[in-house]
């Protein structure tokens, strides 16, 4: 490997890693400016102490004396804070970066559906996402261990690949509760939504959600699986984004 490969591959780790490698930096900072503006502290006084011990410093007189003991600490500190600041730009920027990513997936995959639905019509374009959706269920595991009764439903969150069991109205109406939420406070995370449709949080769900740009949309696909039993399939149209919380 050449010298010039060896620097763009050293290049292409600390651009991808700066975030991390910034709060490494800050974090070290911190220590190092506590450390250093204790031994400031210890040196200054030792300097009062040598020069002039029956001397009586006031405030302003003592930092005429040891301002220079305290340089290496300010500049230490001076350091962590650009540290700070430019890992949370980095990382502003990166997730309005995914934001948009995901806005764009939504609007070509909104464009596809309706040129599939002008492409086949209505009917069928139902008819194939409905036996998408069966096929979808039927390679993933869980559905015979659901048992329904009375006029729950069984559910797929095609998100998270988990089957659960619910009532369609109150499916319908947990979205209606998130996006009241999200009316109110401006946001509202996926986890809240698996909350109130009886899902586990999972780690992703806590780290992602909608807000006043773009509220939650649902999409119910019904079929029927392999064992004969009716069987809803939920996605969202709206995707769930990161930094959904974050108001600008």
């Amino acid at each position: 490997m050449t010298i010039r490969a060896i620097l763009k591959t050293a290049e292409k780790f600390v651009t991808d890693n700066s975030p991390g490698i910034l709060t490494g930096l800050a974090v070290a900072g911190t220590v190092s400016t506590a450390v250093l503006a204790a031994k400031a502290a210890f040196n200054s006084a030792g300097y009062l102490e040598t020069n002039d011990p029956d001397a009586n410093y006031d405030l302003k007189e003592s930092a005429k004396e040891v301002w220079r003991f305290y340089i290496p600490t300010v500049m230490s500190g001076a350091a962590t804070i650009t540290c700070i600041v430019a890992a949370n730009r980095i990382g502003a920027r990166r997730t309005a970066a995914i934001a948009a990513a995901f806005q764009l997936s939504e609007k070509l995959a909104e464009e596809y559906k309706d040129r599939v639905v002008q492409t086949l019509g209505k009917q069928k374009e139902e008819k194939m996402r409905s036996e998408l959706a069966a096929d979808r269920m039927n390679r993933t595991p869980g559905a015979d261990q659901i048992i329904i009764v009375g006029p729950e439903t069984l559910f797929l969150d095609e998100m998270s690949g988990r089957f659960f069991k619910h009532e369609v109205e109150k499916v319908r109406k947990a979205v209606n509760d998130i996006n009241f939420k999200i009316n109110n406070d401006f946001y509202a995370s996926l986890s809240e939504f698996y909350d109130l449709i009886g899902l586990d949080r999972t780690t992703f769900s806590d780290d992602v959600g909608w807000n006043a740009d773009s509220q939650l949309d649902v999409t119910y696909t019904p079929t029927i699986i392999k064992d004969g039993r009716a069987a809803i399939a939920i996605s969202f149209m709206t995707q769930p984004i990161r930094g959904f919380d974050r108001l600008q």
